[in-house]
């Protein structure tokens, strides 16, 4: 009998191996498509508004990765929108490229601008994620070491807006195809809210309508990297787009009123945003 069943073992083995790759596949393995849209820098208060108010009219969530001058310069918007549960995180007090800092200055300049950010947060009550994005993208292990001490993690992107660096490729605009390009299951746009990157805004609506499209379920980076939902209090970030920069008092009239700009037009390109035709 024990030798039949040493016999039949290897059979039950190959049955069970087979049954197991023609079964269809559950739904908790099937890939959810994600995609985080985030703003560093902050230094319009202008292009901040707007990219709230999109994601307000759209129930989009973003991440803002601002400066600590920023924070410094509209405190007030900055704890309007993280009130709201809009993540903002960590990009550095000055904006330095921290391999520098660290080769000339050492670690405790690196810590100082990454501590420095917490600290401009902390004394103006403004809500902060502990997550961190490195200026241009610069970073070694040194730097990660000072920012792990803080207990920060990192998180930089796949795709951009290309609002820094607009290009032309065999006579066609290709700096916005980057911004929805691929098919990655999870992607992290990059862009900025900075004077001169009004495009990025003006284009918000069109890259949000083509992720929707394919698919893709919008998400904090917060949410990206712990899987636990984001929530954020639409109405509170609706009341941020209009929110004083500096005083938290007084009436609620922003510095800077935001330009319109319709959510719904999903058909705006690179050119049109930027005025410009490739030779």
């Amino acid at each position: 009998m024990k030798s039949r069943l040493r016999t039949l073992r290897p059979l039950f083995m190959i049955a069970a191996l087979i049954a197991a790759l023609i079964a269809p596949a559950s739904v908790s393995a099937v890939t959810v498509k994600q995609v985080a849209l985030t703003f560093d820098d902050g230094d319009s208060e202008l292009h901040i508004r707007q990219a709230v108010a999109i994601a307000v009219a759209t129930q989009t969530p973003i991440t803002f990765f601002p400066t600590g001058k920023s924070l410094r310069r509209f405190p007030n918007l900055w704890k309007a929108i993280g009130d709201a549960g809009i993540p903002i995180a960590n990009h550095t007090v000055n904006h330095p490229n921290l391999n520098e800092r660290y080769a000339l200055k050492g670690s405790a300049n690196v810590r100082a601008e990454l501590q420095g950010f917490i600290n401009i947060a902390r004394t103006n009550n403004i809500p902060v994620v502990p997550y961190w994005r490195p200026p241009g993208g610069a970073w070694n292990a040194n730097v990660m070491k000072v920012a792990k001490s803080l207990g920060l993690t990192l998180s930089l992107w796949t795709n951009t807006f290309a609002d820094t660096a607009p290009m032309c490729k065999n006579r066609t605009i290709v700096a916005y195809n980057k911004a929805t390009a691929g098919t990655e299951a999870k992607v992290v746009v990059l862009g900025h809210v900075n004077p001169y990157t009004a495009q990025t805004v003006k284009l918000l609506a069109a890259v949000i309508a083509n992720y929707d499209s394919r698919g893709y379920q919008f998400v904090t980076i917060p949410e990206m990297v712990k899987g636990t939902p984001n929530t954020i209090d639409w109405a509170k970030a609706a009341l941020a787009v209009s929110a004083p920069a500096i005083s938290p008092t007084g009436a609620r009239v922003p510095t800077s009123v935001p330009t319109p700009i319709d959510h719904t037009n999903t058909k705006y390109t690179f050119a049109q945003a930027n005025g410009i035709t490739c030779r």
